[in-house]
């Protein structure tokens, strides 16, 4: 049975713990433990309640991670950090020898060495200074500077053969300012990780050794000229003693973190050992030196691996004749030969295979290979040529498995089905054709996904611009949909430099002839633990590991998960204990839930309910992942916002990005809790507060910004006691005759709509989701099967509707814009007048006329002004859109049209005009920019904003605060039309029976 109190040695830890082991004078240095999923910025100080403990829970054959900070008032520096054995009922013990730690990096002097792919990067960091730790040093001692926190990286590690119990210990910081005691406490429950070489689930990086993915491929004589890792960052000879003892290095580190396939090029081995590929066109060569292949597959082989991949055989096949090459007629059939393709083919695949039987390297035996073809094909010739090639893959050599990154699922056609074995869809694609990877899999394939810088934020990935916790919770989303397999293209691609950790999860150590670890690594290697806790407890009680993984990430959207470091860490350790067997209880509770959990006996409030006021300056941006699509923000010291509600609690949700400070939370006038919403990445719908045993009644809760910083108020969520009954009020649909088209989700209360022309009326048709609960129509009240009909004249008008709950008190808003004249032509839209188009990201040579800001005026929706990729990484909003006329204009309504709006759109922005050319006046300010479509599908899609009138004006200068630009890094605006409106505010409605 699990303890349950702490033993008299942890006692006396907790009591000498954070404090200096010898009692001198005060040394002016604060210590205290951290979450390992909460980054701790240079700037973070000791928090009010600090951690003094380190407590794991961990399974046999785990690692588990914490942080200890240290911050001192003026330079200081650890020198050492020492572990004593952890001990459990003074008989059983781990060895202190299992205990790691290391530093927490900001910045790296590692630069991009010189490389063919990217010759104008070398020089570039591979991971700048920045506020965002990530590599682990691998150093024994570290330098700090006063006023700047070092985080700790400590790690623990159980061996399998540790006997269940808990055991403790402590951690001593030693420093030139007294050293530092920290009790540690390991839990170890009657479960273990299986070994990487047993483990069934593929975790396959790509990794640069003798060469990365194409490069140096020379089909006759020519010497080869691949990129070897060694060569250029390690300074060893390739192939020499001292490069393969690095390879050794590099494929302990690999299997130490759970990667159990490598992809091998086999076409470099035998280039160095006197083989040339182009001799396998006529046979297969008497005198093929295997060497260098063996010994490079022998130092994976023994540290565990038993997967591996041959490189693309696309880069290869180039070499194939022009006759051999795919054209249109292949639409229609395959080809039934190609001579010189098939040749080589055969042979070489003949030779390989026959290599790796002869080695024992063989499926019999355990091993399985995989071939590559091409890497993303994209396209009818891709597919084509895939296709063709898989199927002589699986003529000559069956037991090699067909696999290929799939981004958009081209794969999945009737013609090519057959020879997939392995299903590789980016995981966007697989959440959008989920059904049909899972018919394919039910059939007999493999289903892996991969990610990449395709996937950005909120995906699941390991970018370190989104939460580390989410390159974590990857794992825990694959097992939740029965996926085997994931991956990613780039272990240590540094020829790219940093691209924001998508090119790399390790760093080079050329001191240490080794890799740095990394915070994201570390995370990585946690979730693959716990896909492997999940499918332990899936043995007995597969129910029970479905809900833990369904409330921490929603199993519908992919995009929606917890953002708590604390709930994950609570989970894993319940994890833990139910795959030893342990009666464990109820799933813990969400912390900060997803949007979209249900909860039960909860329900949320925002602008929407019209019962919070505000006091200040307030504006609303949207928010494609916030509550409702929105967020409420003040920029103001003492602004402040006030909720009254009844209920046992309520939770405070806000958004936390680099902008953001504190805030004071009250509830009932109490004295106030102070949170900081600051994070450098940004997190969305994030519980910052939350306060859950108030007496059940009536409270009111005010939350006041500190700061003349962000406050981003989301929505507040609140408990309600037992008996309490919640009243829905939203709207089941809305319906509109004259827009059959209209996408309604009864999360989006605000929709503007541009009416067809000759559209002269409009018929509103809602329905309540609350059979008993009554309607409004622009004031009037109408009953469900009802419909409100109105003139609509040319300009802009609106039509609310008002939906109340049965107990006659909830209520929801629902606001349809409507715009009608607003037709792209010269003289009607402004825009097109205009004598010239400036825009401060603007791209450069053709690509600046391609894509350049007179296209947002041409009247062509066919065109678009595009920022430059990466332009928001050097210069950060506010950019500006400027137009300029000979003549004066007047508008007062500005629409924007874009394909993909929450994928490019922008969505917050500045209106300034001038009417003498020179001085510009600020007519309003964070008008928001609202888009539907987050589907790259290039369907055009338009919204507007109305303005106050601005009139004779010569320049319009919309200065750009945000935008969606995230997912391709850039953004976009097809065009850019102003008009002279008329508002005629609400319309008049009639109403209709069914």
């Amino acid at each position: 049975m699990r303890k349950k109190l702490p033993s008299l040695m942890l006692i006396l830890l907790l009591l000498l713990s954070a404090a200096p082991v010898s009692e001198a004078a005060p040394s002016g240095l604060d210590v205290w433990v951290v979450n390992a999923l909460k980054t701790v910025y240079r700037t973070s100080t000791l928090p009010q309640n600090p951690e003094t403990a380190i407590r794991l829970v961990s399974a046999r054959n785990e690692y588990e991670n914490a942080q200890i900070a240290v911050r001192g008032t003026s330079d200081f520096k650890i020198t050492k950090v020492e572990f004593s054995n952890l001990v459990s009922g003074g008989r059983k013990s781990i060895a202190s020898s299992n205990l790691k730690y290391h530093f927490a990096e900001y910045g790296l002097p590692d630069t991009v060495q010189p490389n063919l792919f990217f010759p104008e990067r070398v020089g570039d960091p591979i991971y700048p200074l920045s506020d965002i730790p990530d590599p682990l040093s691998n150093e024994k001692s570290m330098k700090a500077a006063a006023n700047s926190t070092q985080p700790i990286w400590i790690t623990s590690y159980v061996p399998s053969s540790t006997e269940p119990g808990v055991y403790e210990g402590s951690v001593t910081v030693k420093t030139n300012r007294g050293d530092y005691r920290i009790p540690l406490q390991v839990e170890v429950a009657d479960a273990e990780i299986p070994k990487t070489s047993d483990t069934r689930f593929i975790n396959y990086i790509w990794a640069m050794t003798n060469g990365f993915t194409w490069d140096g491929i020379q089909f006759g004589d020519a010497s080869s000229d691949a990129y070897d890792v060694g060569k250029h960052y390690y300074g060893v000879e390739t192939y020499s003693d001292k490069w393969f003892k690095l390879m050794d290095n590099f494929a302990q580190v690999m299997t130490d973190y759970r990667q159990n396939m490598i992809w091998v090029r086999t076409d470099l081995f035998l280039k160095e050992t006197g083989t040339n590929l182009s001799e396998f066109l006529s046979g297969i060569p008497d005198d093929i030196d295997w060497s260098l292949f063996d010994r490079y597959m022998q130092i994976f082989i023994d540290k565990g691996m038993r997967n591996f991949a041959n490189a693309h055989l696309i880069h290869i096949l180039n070499y194939m004749p022009a006759g051999e090459k795919t054209d249109a007629s292949w639409n229609e059939k395959l080809p039934d030969a190609l001579p010189q393709t098939d040749a080589f083919l055969h042979n070489y695949l003949t030779a390989l295979h026959d290599h790796l039987r002869e080695k024992g390297w063989t499926s019999e035996n355990g091993f399985t290979w995989y071939q590559h073809i091409r890497d993303e094909p994209i396209d009818d010739n891709a597919t084509n040529y895939w296709t063709y090639v898989a199927k002589k893959v699986k003529a000559t050599v069956p037991d090699f498995k067909t696999m290929d990154a799939d981004p958009h699922g081209i794969l999945l056609n009737d013609k090519t089905k057959p020879y997939v074995d392995v299903w590789v869809p980016l995981t966007p694609a697989f959440q959008e054709k989920e059904e049909q990877y899972k018919a394919e899999q039910a059939a007999g394939s493999d289903l892996w996904v991969y990610t990449c810088e395709v996937n950005q934020p909120p995906w699941l990935n390991r970018f370190w611009t989104q939460p580390t916790l989410t390159g974590r919770l990857l794992y825990w989303n694959l097992f939740q949909h029965g996926v085997q397999g994931h991956l990613h293209w780039a272990w240590n691609a540094w020829y790219v430099g940093s691209w924001y950790g998508d090119s790399t999860i390790v760093y080079p150590d050329k001191k240490n002839m080794t890799v740095k670890s990394s915070i994201r690594y570390e995370a990585q290697r946690d979730g693959l633990e716990e896909y492997e806790l999940l499918r332990k407890i899936q043995e007995t009680r597969p129910e029970l590991a479905q809900q833990i993984v369904d409330s921490a990430v929603n199993p519908a959207d992919a995009r929606k998960y917890t953002l708590s470091p604390e709930y994950v860490k609570a989970l894993h350790d319940y994890m833990v204990r139910a795959a030893a067997g342990e009666q464990v209880g109820d799933v813990p509770a969400p912390s900060s839930p997803y949007d979209g959990q249900q909860l039960p006996l909860t329900y949320m409030a925002d602008n929407a309910s019209g019962e919070l006021k505000y006091s200040g300056t307030w504006y609303d941006k949207s928010r494609q992942y916030a509550y409702q699509g929105g967020v409420r923000v003040t920029e103001t010291a003492n602004d402040a916002v006030e909720y009254e509600f009844e209920g046992k609690g309520i939770d405070v949700v806000v958004e936390k990005n680099e902008t953001s400070g504190k805030m004071a939370i009250s509830i009932d006038g109490a004295e106030p809790v102070i949170a900081d919403a600051y994070e450098k990445v940004q997190h969305d719908y994030f519980t910052i507060y939350a306060k859950r045993d108030l007496e059940p009644g009536r409270h009111k809760i005010k939350v006041v910004n500190m700061e003349n910083k962000g406050l981003y108020l989301d929505a507040f969520r609140v408990h309600m006691a037992e008996g309490q009954q919640a009243y829905d009020a939203s709207l089941s649909n809305i319906a509109i005759d004259q827009v059959p088209s209209l996408r309604f989700d009864s999360s989006v209360r605000e929709y503007r709509l541009s009416l067809p022309d000759g559209a002269d009326t409009v018929t509103v048709r809602p329905t309540p989701t609350d059979e008993n609960g009554t309607m409004s129509v622009n004031g009037r009240p109408v009953a469900r099967g009802e419909a409100a009909t109105a003139d609509v004249p040319d300009g802009i008008s609106r039509i609310t509707i008002v939906s109340t709950a049965s107990d006659g008190r909830t209520r929801q808003e629902y606001t349809l814009h409507l715009v009608k004249g607003a037709i792209n032509e010269p003289g009607i839209n402004k825009a097109r007048s205009s004598a010239q188009v400036t825009a401060t990201a603007t791209r450069t040579g053709d690509q600046g006329v391609t894509y350049g800001p007179q296209k947002m005026a041409d009247g062509d929706y066919g065109t678009m002004f595009a920022s430059p990729q990466g332009y928001n990484d050097t210069h950060p909003f506010p950019h500006d859109l400027v137009l300029s006329w000979d003549q004066p204009q007047s508008f007062n309504t500005i629409v924007m049209a874009t394909t993909s709006g929450l994928l490019q759109g922008i969505n917050d922005i500045d209106v300034q005009v001038s009417t003498d050319g020179t001085h510009f006046k600020t007519v309003a300010r964070h008008v928001p920019i609202q888009w539907r479509s987050d589907k790259d599908d290039n369907v055009m899609e338009k919204t507007f904003a109305a303005i106050p009138d601005a009139l004779e004006v010569k320049k319009l200068r919309i200065q750009i605060n945000d935008a969606d630009y995230r997912t391709w890094n850039m953004y976009a605006l097809y065009e850019l039309e102003l008009y002279q409106l008329p508002d005629h505010g609400e319309l008049d409605v009639r109403v209709t029976g069914p």
